[in-house]
């Protein structure tokens, strides 16, 4: 940055006949220009850091991540295990053909003592690793109602897998399926944007210019440990097995969760009538829980004053043929919930709890689907009962409304359940983003504008360079900067050594636009603010005037933007003068940290180019008139630049969108706390740097409520 500014600025020196000043500064441009390509030379032969050391990193904050949800959620305090047996042999491959598959190399490697046949994938609760490790091939379909504790089941899974992990070996990821269009994006495209979308530093780039997230994938780094081939479209699932087949290489361990009929439809729907297996792959489906346990596990949580409670219950689910609470209690899910809902929590009180034996009532419970959706609606209600420890902030009315917004958005809009801060600017209307950007543009071009036009006289010159900066700023920022569909993300600025391929582009590009800027500016200037400021003044004059002032403003203006864009580039590519870090890993990650990351890294990026741009433009318009003039523009193009940094970024839309939002009663202002909260109190789980709903069933009922 300090290159380009130097650089600037011993052009505008030049200009003005200081040629001794223009010497020394362009003396110290190609100094620090050397500088950097000597550190780009010693960076190319020192090499960057290790993937597998980013693997590791990566491999800690996902056994922190769900470490915690499982404690958060309570999920093992008691263990509600739920049992397995092999799959339809129709659903897979044969066994022999997995023992030959793992036994013929070409990056296969067979375990040491794998099962003899599938019906010695029998288990249940914690043995699913071992389940694991003695499939020739490394790779599962785990099949399962609605329910029945797929995902709890996947998360041990990822939790066992991390914590024997050794250094060099993959990393297990569970990663929601639902939002993968295999019409659109291959398989390693859509990890690559789901691994970025829960870990924002692994978009970071390698010396060799491919992001760090798909550096692992291509090093066979990463475990995929899918979650939910049923949540995609009917039509796609066959797509995905295919591009699935295609894509992981021999010897890539893969865990595949999908719904049995979906998953039996899927394998079958070929042209060709050939069932698309999932390559190398054996199958376990997920036994209905047994009621015995289900049983005990609502007595024991239920606490001494509650046990008597669960007394009807308990004979219900000993009733032959099995009422609906029984049947319904066939799912670890719906005991979860029923243990939420119907017992006390650790520091809340029994007052006011609703009686189990209402379950039993078969006239307002008639059947299965009614206790299910009696239970998924009484979540809420539970979850925020007060605490002894923890003020309520949001009560079950206020934070229903608020959660079934989101619910209904995911579900519809964005067809998936990672909710990401940063994404939900595409909540609001595609106008809303559009007429803001205009509006800031505006404003801010206005400001540029007005103090450049003063240059050339009073009042009237000033008014005509804020109309026609407010003009085209307003213009440019409509069209350029207020889609709502545009795709950003968080950043986190490390510092690198200097790249002579990036000032190259910088200055490139920078210069370009800013040039276009200014024959926008002036134009603006010369014809809507000289007839509008002529037409209020009511002489020719004036229109000449305010054409002349605003074309002036408007070369300043685009002269500015020229090195702001350059600027803007270089700190991008987080270019600095020769100074170097490791690639910058945050110890933890979480949606909160990574806004606090990213507004911290807009608030040093405009205030880095904001302050270059400033002083650039300052002292080249103090060279050609005053000392005080050039402080009142460099001020300016300083608060501009910021702005439009601010406006572009992601914590800028975000800021907007919830202003928006919360206008219009959508979300609570306090969206993040609020958030939060939920994650608190069970409603949400958290995903890396995203939020999902504990379960899609949720998420499915508060989109549709009425």
């Amino acid at each position: 940055m300090l290159v380009v500014a130097t650089a600037v600025v011993g052009v505008a020196t030049w200009a003005s006949g200081q040629g001794r000043w223009a010497a020394i500064l362009a003396g110290v441009g190609i100094s620090l220009s050397l500088a950097g390509y000597l550190a780009d030379r010693q960076d190319t032969r020192g090499g960057n850091i290790d993937v597998v050391t980013v693997a590791d990193r990566l491999a800690e904050q996902v056994g922190d991540q769900w470490a915690g949800e499982i404690l958060r959620q309570c999920i093992d305090r008691p263990p509600l295990d739920v049992s397995w047996r092999p799959a339809d042999a129709a659903l897979v491959q044969r066994w022999d053909y997995l023992l030959r598959l793992a036994r013929s190399g070409g990056g296969w490697m067979a375990p040491a003592s794998p099962a003899t046949g599938a019906q010695e994938l029998v288990g249940s609760g914690a043995e699913l690793i071992t389940v694991l490790d003695r499939v020739p091939t490394g790779r599962l379909v785990i099949l399962g109602e609605p329910g029945s504790g797929k995902t709890v089941l996947l998360i041990r899974l990822v939790l066992d897998l991390q914590r024997r992990r050794r250094t060099g070996e993959p990393v297990p990821l569970l990663i929601q399926l639902a939002s993968w269009n295999p019409d659109k994006f291959d398989l390693y495209s859509w990890l690559e944007a789901q691994i970025i979308l829960g870990y924002p530093w692994l978009t970071g780039t390698t010396a060799a210019g491919v992001t760090w997230a798909r550096a692992l994938l291509t090093a066979g780094l990463i475990l995929p440990v899918l979650d939910g081939l049923d949540e995609i479209r009917a039509e796609g699932r066959h797509e995905a097995l295919l591009a699935i087949n295609e894509t992981l290489r021999p010897g890539t361990g893969l865990i595949i969760s999908c719904r049995p009929e979906p998953f039996r439809h899927a394998i079958r729907s070929d042209p060709s009538g050939q069932p698309v297996f999932v390559e190398g792959a054996a199958g376990v489906r997920l036994n209905p829980l047994d009621a015995t346990a289900a049983s005990n596990y609502l007595t024991e949580t239920a606490g001494v004053n509650r046990q008597s409670e669960w007394i009807p219950v308990r004979a219900a689910l000993a009733t032959t043929p099995p009422p609906p609470v029984a049947r319904a209690f066939s799912t670890p899910l719906m005991v979860n919930l029923a243990r939420v809902i119907y017992n006390p929590h650790p520091r809340g009180s029994i007052a006011g709890l609703p009686r189990p034996a209402d379950l039993c009532d078969l006239v307002e419970f008639p059947t299965r689907a009614a206790i299910e959706k009696h239970l998924l609606d009484g979540l809420i209600p539970a979850a925020y009962r007060p605490l002894s420890d923890r003020r309520n902030h949001w009560t079950a009315v206020q934070a229903e409304p608020y959660l079934s917004f989101l619910a209904e958005w995911l579900e519809y809009q964005r067809r998936t359940r990672s909710l990401a801060w940063w994404e939900l600017h595409q909540a609001t209307p595609r106008i809303f983003l559009n007429i803001t950007g205009g509006i800031l543009f505006g404003v801010t071009g206005g400001i540029v504008g007005g103090l450049a036009g003063s240059l050339t006289g009073g009042l009237t010159e000033i008014l005509s360079g804020i109309l026609a900066g407010a003009f085209a700023g307003g213009f440019l920022g409509g069209t350029s900067y207020g889609s709502r569909d545009a795709y950003v993300i968080p950043f986190r600025i490390s510092l690198n050594r200097l790249q002579l391929s990036d000032l190259g582009l910088g200055l490139a590009v920078g210069i370009g636009l800013g040039f276009f800027l200014a024959v926008i500016f002036g134009l603006a200037g010369g014809i809507v603010g000289g007839l509008l400021v002529g037409l209020i003044v009511g002489h020719l004059l004036g229109v000449a005037g305010s054409a002349s002032s605003g074309f002036i403003g408007g070369l300043a203006g685009g002269v500015a933007f020229a090195c702001t864009q350059g600027l803007l580039l270089l700190f991008s590519g987080t270019v600095t003068s020769g100074i170097v870090l490791a690639i910058d890993i945050p110890r933890a990650v979480s949606p909160k940290s990574v806004l606090a990351q990213d507004r911290a890294s807009v608030i040093a990026s405009g205030l880095a180019t904001g302050i270059c741009s400033g002083v650039v433009s300052g002292v080249g318009v103090s060279l050609a008139a005053s000392l005080w003039i050039g402080f009142e523009v460099g001020f300016s193009v300083a608060l501009t630049v910021w702005l439009l940094d601010w406006f572009v970024s992601t914590w800028g839309r975000f800021s907007l969108t919830r202003l928006w939002l919360a206008a219009r009663g959508k979300l609570p202002i306090r969206l993040m706390a609020f958030l939060e909260d939920a994650h608190a109190r069970g409603v949400l789980r958290q995903a890396g740097a995203v939020w999902e709903f504990r379960h899609a069933n949720l998420q499915r009922r508060l989109a549709n409520r009425p």
